[in-house]
């Protein structure tokens, strides 16, 4: 008899049924397990995943808008190689009756590798508005829906960035109901070295100067009204000040504040200094406190030292440490070094110059200079050396000590200024701009500018000059009592970047001046974008890692507000825990200013969620979402997460995460706001193949698209040689539909033909085909489907050959009965 298995006629011995059926249940079976490698466990209403990056080597990063008509457009970046290298693609595709169209490359956007994170959003006239990144610049274009397809149908790219230092990647993008077009981006804000931020401590809070101007910035209020003894930046950025009420932390993003409720030893905070296992010191008038913010458990974090455990006096004044890892301790009452075992005392017997300790530094050579009411004294390989007005210093009482990139000792008294070179001591006394009054500050920035404050206010030395610096409007004649100066660049990420917006009302035809929205310390990353009824905006971002730069470390989430389509923001909202930085921020728009927002720690397994009901003004206390576990966290990953809203103010969440166990194969996950609680997850996708970074879209009310793409398990990290690829699947939400507008006056969707290049670059068309239809000769090095039913047999082959095995034995079973 013959059985049609898997599309070809097999002819079977009558006692060789029982073999024809362990083969047609093998292939059954193993065809499952074959498409089970790419997905698998869908959730209900959800249609099955389609790869829509069926004619490129490697695709990802997509997004997805639905017009009103609820058709959707999609758009990713990919690549493929040509006589002038690798040419780097925005591709897109939309659904017509016949399927997904075969995908085409509408824009060259550069050559060279470089990735485009595009994004697209749809109007309510049928237009479709894109932004993309080619090298570093991000562009905007635009093209009829029903045309989109054709790549001669979208405008010619305008540029977007170049508020900044012209590093931009991170872009979005979206479209209000009036037709004004939102467009959001980072870039990198670097200045020169000459403008590191200068921060001066005065009995009312602190003073900020740029380089050029004084800065009026929201944040600074957090230290109003407390008078401020230290400013110190430790080794990752971080700005410490010490006050009389503790001491405050500011990492770019987020203030907190330490006192003796959390295990500070004194409520006065004279001085700072950080060891070189990384721990915070911090001089009270009651002892030292050393603080380790790598303990996870917050009671086990401090260590206390004092008079009876050490220390010379409670009343701690200084602190530095050498290269060799001890730490001093200058006091009221005497000099002491810690080696992190033992406290060994320095006096006037062995040659300090005094037994109060006023000041602290080390040299390049690792010498320790001690600051006293009678003298400077050194402590070198030589053992102490003293210097007084007899050797050239101008006063004896030395206030403060900095050392310049020469290695010349600076030393501000209560009398003026001195510094020792090589050949001596060099004075300056108050008055031609070095302002009078005792030395309270003293920092040398990398070009030798030495920064002095002063009781009566703050000098600046450079070309051989002294320069009087005003103080801002408001400040003149208050006394300052702190200095400090960012030793690093934008303090925690240098050359990171920030998050700008720009809007267009006229189509994309011009755009207002763009607007710096974060002003970040730590870099700003993946902004996202939202456009709600009556003309508010929204937009969040991730604060602190800059995966472009690798360098940073996370730090929070940013969310901001503006009531007016643009014209004007309130002030940034920073999303904190005391359990780690919110990352990975989303935002969900259920209307009438009820927001959710979205965001995972790094060090947890779980999603967390924040509700505000007056347009982001207050917010509530974050809330783990039931069910979902998330991914393993990754050190500047480029993952992020997405929500949109249906008619019925639904709002829909894409995250990556599993079910069960960390160990399932990781999914697309997605979820329902209703307004006061979360639906059950639902699993969109799952795959060997992580997948990642995933968009959704919702269009005519209820129609919702989500799209991802997946890393081949092979090259997770190597997007170089992966083979990445960017699927799409969809559902109709339980929301009423909404009526369409009228089409618009414009071709409909023709039948593909050959692409003619994107509007600025003529190349070498990619081949293409309608949907259902074959090229004869695929492109050489590009990946089609064709190559899923080469996997396919390939993975069953082993089956294939033992049931043939199988199959044989029977029949010669079956002849000798």
């Amino acid at each position: 008899m013959k059985r049609k298995i898997g599309g070809f006629w097999i002819r079977l011995h009558p006692s060789g049924r029982l073999a024809g059926k362990l083969c047609l249940w093998a292939l059954v079976v193993g065809g499952m397990l074959a498409t089970g490698a790419y997905t698998r466990a869908q959730g209900t209403g959800w249609a099955d995943p389609v790869m829509l990056s069926t004619n490129t080597v490697s695709s990802w990063f997509p997004d997805v808008a639905v017009d009103p008509w609820g058709q959707p457009h999609v758009v990713w970046s990919s690549g493929r190689y040509s006589q002038q290298g690798q040419m780097d693609l925005l591709m897109y595709t939309t659904l017509t009756d016949q399927g997904w169209l075969e995908p085409n490359d509408i824009q060259v956007t550069a050559y060279g590798g470089y990735t485009v994170r595009p994004a697209i959003a749809a109007d309510n006239a049928g237009m479709l508005h894109a932004t993309f990144r080619g090298e570093t610049t991000i562009y905007y274009t635009s093209s009829p829906a029903p045309d989109a397809w054709r790549a001669s149908a979208w405008t010619p790219r305008r540029r977007i960035s170049g508020a900044g230092n012209g590093t931009a990647y991170y872009s979005d993008i979206a479209v209000d109901e009036n037709g004004v077009i939102h467009v959001v981006w980072n870039e990198g804000v670097s200045t020169g070295a000459d403008q590191r931020w200068l921060w001066l401590g005065t009995p009312e809070g602190v003073l900020l100067y740029d380089g050029s101007g004084w800065r009026e910035e929201e944040f600074l209020a957090n230290l109003a009204g407390h008078q401020i003894y230290a400013i110190f930046e430790d080794s990752a950025g971080v700005q410490w000040f010490g006050t009389d009420d503790g001491v405050f932390r500011f990492d770019g993003a987020v203030w907190q504040k330490l006192t003796v409720r959390d295990g500070l030893i004194g409520p006065k905070v004279n001085c700072i200094a950080q060891d070189t296992d990384g721990r915070l010191w911090f001089g009270t008038d009651q002892g030292v406190s050393v603080y380790d913010e790598t303990i996870r458990q917050e009671d086990q974090r401090w260590t206390a030292y004092t008079a009876g455990t050490g220390l010379p006096d409670n009343r701690v004044y200084a602190l530095t440490t050498d290269p060799f890892g001890e730490l001093w301790v200058g006091t009221a009452r005497g000099l002491a070094a810690y080696n992190g075992r033992n406290w060994v005392r320095h006096t006037p017997q062995d040659g300090v110059a005094d037994v109060e300790i006023l000041a602290l530094a080390t040299d390049i050579e690792g010498a320790v200079w001690v600051g006293t009411p009678y003298g400077l004294s050194r402590h070198g390989e030589g053992g102490w050396e003293t210097y007084t007005i007899e050797d050239g210093l101008i006063s004896n009482r030395v206030t403060a000590i900095a050392v310049d990139p020469e290695d010349r000792i600076w030393v501000g008294t209560d009398g003026g200024v001195s510094f020792l070179d090589g050949w001596g001591w060099n004075s300056f006394v108050p008055g031609e701009g070095l302002a009078g009054g005792a030395v309270v500050g003293l920092v040398v920035d990398s070009k030798g500018i030495v920064w002095v404050a002063t009781e009566r206010g703050i000098s600046r030395y450079r070309n051989q000059e002294w320069e009087p610096l005003e103080l801002p409007a408001g400040a003149t004649g208050r006394r300052v009592t702190a200095l400090g100066m960012d030793r690093q660049l934008n303090a925690i990420c240098p050359l990171c970047a920030d998050i700008f917006y720009r809007r267009s009302t006229d189509g994309g035809q011009t755009w207002s001046a763009p607007v710096n929205l974060s002003r970040s310390f730590a870099g700003s990353v993946k902004p996202q974008i939202w456009v709600a009824n009556g003309g508010d905006v929204y937009v969040t971002w991730e604060e602190g890692e800059d995966w472009y730069l690798h360098k940073g470390y996370p730090v929070g989430s940013g969310f901001i507000h503006s009531p007016d389509s643009g014209s004007t923001w309130m002030d940034p909202v920073m999303f904190s825990s005391p359990r780690g930085a919110p990352q990975q921020i989303t935002l969900g728009d259920a209307g009438q200013g009820r927001l959710v927002a979205v965001w995972r720690l790094p060090a947890e397994r779980a999603y967390y969620y924040q509700v505000s009901t007056d347009n982001g003004a207050t917010w509530s206390e974050p809330r783990a979402i039931p069910g979902v576990i998330a991914k393993p966290w990754a050190a500047y990953s480029l993952d992020a997460y997405h929500a949109a809203t249906d008619s019925a103010g639904h709002v829909h969440l894409l995250v990556l995460g599993m079910f069960y166990s960390p160990t399932e194969e990781l999914g697309v996950i997605h979820l329902v706001w209703d307004g006061a609680s979360w639906s059950s997850p639902t699993r969109v996708f799952a795959s060997k193949d992580p997948p990642e970074w995933p968009r959704v879209a919702v269009g005519a009310g209820n129609q919702v698209y989500a799209v991802w793409f997946t890393r081949d398990e092979r090259h997770v990290d190597d997007s170089e040689h992966g083979r990445y690829k960017v699927w799409v699947s969809s559902f109709t939400a339980d929301a009423a539909p909404q009526a369409p507008p009228p089409l618009p006056s414009s071709t409909s969707i023709a039948t593909p033909a050959a692409n003619i290049g994107g509007s600025e670059a003529s190349h070498t068309p990619t081949p293409t085909q309608a949907a259902g239809q074959v090229t004869s000769e695929p492109p050489q090095g590009i990946y089609t489907e064709n190559d899923e039913l080469g996997q396919l047999v390939l993975a069953l082959s082993p089956i294939l050959l033992i049931l043939i095995v199988v199959a044989l034995r029977l029949r010669l079973f079956s002849r000798h009965g």
